[in-house]
């Protein structure tokens, strides 16, 4: 071997163990890692408990709520993300919270894996009712798995780390952080794998298991989060809502505690209850016992229903029944009529109802139709028949066949005039409803249309379940149930939501919602499902709608702002006024036939400077100005002795009241009456309307007397004309050129044929390139704006398809016109017309229309009604405000914006109830 080889061989060595030593290095690193790994998941694992074991349960602290979560950060990211929970700030219990979520939106921890790790572990929670008085108190336990032997280390890191209101207090083995909050101190130690929280001392020092005492712990779900209920707190929750509710539970059992789940998507919630049941009393038992099915009616209900409420709970006398059990007057009642029945129709209540009807009951309402329908189960068609038969040829009973519609025959139950005529005298009212049977179903209603609508619904198939909201809202599927209530808060609203609580103002967050209720042989299986509405259109107020008494009016008026801003509304005999800051209600009784209209421009006096008046007026020319509690003021009322030929109508601190000679009578604050200086020779059926310029501040004001020979009137607050004026409302031919315009008031731009016209309401005045005009609809279409020396525009009248009760409004830009037939029109003041049809609308003299900014965004948007339930809105591009229509006619009144409150709606509701909207 030569001495190279040696050399070389030599070298080559070295090179050799490089690689040797550093795989020897990282196996030696890993073998470490995996160690500290071991001993690691050991420290973690060594001792481990449960959550669900530091949580007290014993007999003497009892939990009332059980919360156990699988995974807290999905869970908050589901909450984040959920779509209503900006608006939780209308609610007042709850918009504390919108800081501290804007505060959770924002924070990057959320997103960072080591955290989401070591926060992703089981929390349990309990609400704990103890004896020594703290109902409030709580305790949680936070599992942090594998990362637990981090919690050892917090008393040493908390040296270096300062949080507002942390404080460290050693205390050998109750060693603990304190937050100390306002009212409250929250008393937070890692114990084993767990992290312990709760505000009560007590609930701190016992945390740790005791010798054989029992825990209670959930069983995993599929929910975001499962709890378990006792029936205390139940019944304590449902109080609030419902005291009906909370005393019906009294008299079940809840043989073991009620486990609940609950799942939060980004456009629904879910809700799922579920637990054994019973009861002592037999008529109970007997429903609890049975095995809900699905209800028949469940596929029939019509894809358009805005509500709908069906219950299968068993046979018509099992449910009185049951009822009797929670009102036990109904059994008087029920006694009362079967007398009557008895009397007038020879029949008995099990005869005339029991006898024939199955144990499906259902009423549901359609869009854009005020009345429901109801449905009854047939269970006997011979035996109704017969009853129906014998019912009619009583003397109080008639059955009217003569209307057909749509080539379908609508026979309906009529009570004879004389029968209503002397009910009338009790205030009683017995409607007269439409009938028809389909298959086994006996559809009822007030309304031939609503029926009819219901029923070609049926027959075509075109029902809920095949709807992409009914698949959103129930899960695409169809349960078994006993009770089930879909609603829509647009045109419904459920007796649950109706008391202005915490709870109410959260679920009134969202639009649309479906329970249902089953029973399964003493189990009963609850589910709560709630859709919420999006970022725009409308929400129902909490605690509305509000019952408005027997004969509300469909006219509401508001005054005043802020907090003291007031709501007027006229019911039977009595004026209403309601406080919008808190809901509350004054009455002044026993004015007849009356208006309440809000006192535009009364100056308060000197200790009142808060305070709101409105006019109260009768038929007969009583007046009374009074304040916003409705007390009168000094010399008021005042007998006018009037016969008004038109509603009311107030201006500048006066009220106007028009008499059937043509006079029109004027009273202000002080009670000074004085008479305008023009008398007309047909009585004004509509109040007159006014406008004051800006720049040179002159009250005009604008009539229409009444009368074939129709003209209309521009004269100014003392009721003399201007020149020129009167000019007529029909005009028969206009010439080419009549741009020529003559500001003498010597118009020859147009020719006066046949000046027969006849109209409804007053003139529309408005202000365009500073000029005061006035626009006027006739009956038949013929659309006419004058200038303030009755001059005719150009290009106008313009002539309308249709017929017209309403007179047009102005938006500063466009005239908006809406026909008898439901067609909708924007006239520019160059005589260029757009329409858009809305089916299903109609409207006449009952109507309204109007104009107002609901965001602010300077351009408003244009709402009116017509004869149904219906407040449509739309924007001056013809589209519809989301939302709407909502369930009010006649006239609203429309609250603007006031600091950070939002815009608001006020009507009335053909179901007698006075409705609130906020705009979103």
């Amino acid at each position: 071997m030569s001495n190279n080889d040696i050399n070389n061989g030599n070298n080559n060595q070295p090179a050799a163990k490089k690689p040797r030593r550093f795989l020897k290095f990282l196996l030696t690193l890993f073998c470490v890692l995996l160690v500290i790994c071991v001993i690691w998941t050991a420290f973690a694992l060594f001792g481990r408990v449960k959550a669900s074991s530091i949580i007290p349960d014993s007999a003497e602290r009892r939990t009332s709520l059980r919360v156990s979560v699988a995974n807290p950060v999905r869970l908050l990211e589901n909450v984040l993300s959920h779509d209503s929970l900006q608006d939780i700030s209308t609610v007042q219990a709850l918009a504390p919270a919108i800081p501290v979520i804007n505060m959770l939106q924002k924070n990057p921890l959320l997103k960072n894996g080591f955290v989401r790790y070591a926060a992703g572990g089981n929390l349990e929670l309990a609400l704990l009712p103890l004896n020594d008085g703290m109902d409030q108190s709580f305790a949680a336990a936070w599992d942090f798995r594998l990362l637990s032997p981090l919690l050892r280390i917090l008393p040493f890191a908390s040296n270096f780390v300062n949080i507002p209101n942390l404080y460290y207090v050693q205390s050998g083995k109750n060693s603990r952080f304190e937050m100390r909050i306002i009212n409250m101190t929250l008393y937070i130690a890692p114990y084993r794998n767990l992290l312990f929280i709760t505000n009560n001392s007590k609930i701190f020092e016992s945390r740790t298991a005791k010798k054989g005492e029992a825990y209670s712990a959930i069983k995993p779900s599929s929910y975001d989060a499962s709890l378990i209920l006792s029936n205390e707190f139940i019944s304590g929750l449902l109080a609030e809502q419902d005291a009906g509710i909370a005393a019906a539970i009294n008299n079940l059992q809840f043989d073991s505690m009620v486990e609940a789940g609950l799942s939060i998507y980004q456009k629904k919630i879910e809700f799922h209850l579920a637990a054994p049941l019973s009861s002592r009393l037999q008529s109970l038992s007997r429903i609890l016992e049975q095995r809900s099915r699905v209800p028949g009616m469940a596929e029939q209900i019509p894809a358009d229903a805005q509500y709908a409420t069906i219950l299968s709970a068993g046979t018509l006398n099992e449910l009185y029944q049951a009822a009797l059990v929670f009102s036990p007057g109904l059994n008087s009642a029920l006694r009362t009529a079967e007398n009557a029945s008895r009397a007038i129709l020879g029949l008995t209540l099990d005869d005339l109802l029991f006898s024939w009807t199955g144990n499906e009951f259902a009423v549901f309402g359609l869009e854009g139709r005020p009345h429901p329908v109801y449905a009854i189960q047939i269970s006997n068609e011979q035996q109704r028949q017969k009853v129906f038969d014998r019912a009619f040829r009583s003397v109080v009973l008639n059955e009217n066949v003569r209307l057909n519609m749509d080539g379908e025959r609508i026979p309906q139950i009529e009570v004879p005039e004389f029968l209503q005529a002397l009910l009338r005298q009790w205030d009683i009212f017995i409607p007269s409803p439409y009938y028809r049977v389909y298959r086994d179903f006996f559809l009822l209603s007030e309304s031939a249309d609503a029926l009819l609508a219901a029923l070609r619904a049926m027959q075509r198939n075109e029902v809920l379940p095949k709807t992409a909201t009914w698949r959103n809202i129930a899960g695409g599927r169809t349960v078994s149930s006993a009770v089930s209530l879909y609603y829509s808060l647009d045109l419904s609203m459920p007796f649950f939501l109706r008391k202005n609580t915490a709870l109410s103002g959260f679920l009134s967050l969202y639009r649309q919602g479906l329970i249902r209720m089953s029973f399964d042989r003493n189990s009963i299986d609850f589910s709560f499902a709630l859709v919420p509405g999006s970022g725009s259109g409308v929400t129902l107020v909490n605690g509305y709608p509000i019952d408005a008494g027997a004969r509300p009016s469909n006219r509401i008026f508001a005054g005043g702002s802020g907090d003291e801003t007031r709501v007027f509304y006229t019911s039977g005999s009595s004026a209403y006024s309601l406080k919008v800051s808190d809901n509350t209600i004054q009455e002044l009784p026993n004015q007849g036939t009356h208006w309440i209209i809000a006192a535009d421009g009364v100056t308060p006096a000197a200790g009142d400077k808060n305070k709101t008046f409105a006019w109260v007026v009768t038929d007969r020319g009583r007046v009374t100005l009074a304040d916003s509690d409705l007390e009168p003021a000094a010399g008021f009322p005042v007998l006018m002795g009037l016969r008004l030929s038109a509603p009311p109508q107030a201006y500048e601190g006066r009220l106007y009241l028009c008499d059937e000679d043509g006079k029109v009578h004027v009273i202000d604050q002080n009670g000074k009456q004085t008479v305008w200086e023009t008398v007309f020779d047909s009585a004004i059926r509509s109040a007159p309307s006014f406008l004051t310029t800006a720049r040179k501040p002159v009250t005009y004001a604008a009539v229409y007397p009444k009368s074939f020979f129709g003209e209309i009137w521009l004269l100014d607050a003392n009721g003399k004309a201007f020149p020129n004026w009167p000019a007529p409302i029909s005009i028969s031919s206009v010439r080419a050129d009549s741009s020529n315009r003559d500001d003498s008031g010597d118009n020859e731009d147009y020719e006066e044929g046949n000046d027969f016209g006849i109209g409804f309401g007053s003139p529309l005045l408005f202000v365009h390139n500073n000029r005061v005009n006035a626009a006027f609809v006739n009956q038949s279409g013929q659309l006419l704006i004058y200038d303030d020396n009755a001059v005719l525009f150009k290009n106008f009248p313009v002539s309308l398809d249709g017929v017209f009760y309403q007179q047009p409004v102005f938006d500063g830009e466009y005239l908006w016109l809406v026909s008898s037939n439901g067609t909708f029109f924007r006239i520019t003041l160059d005589g260029e017309v757009l329409s858009q049809n809305i089916p299903g609308f109609s409207v006449m003299e009952e109507g309204f229309i109007t104009i107002f900014d609901s965001d602010n965004d300077k351009t408003p948007e244009i709402y009116f009604t017509g004869d149904g339930n219906a407040l449509y809105a739309f924007t001056r591009h013809f589209r519809s405000l989301e939302g709407f229509p909502l369930p009010i006619w006649g006239r609203p009144v429309f609250i603007p914006a006031q600091g950070n409150k939002k815009a608001e709606i006020f009507g009335m509701g053909m179901d007698r109830r006075l409705y609130r909207y906020q705009f979103r």
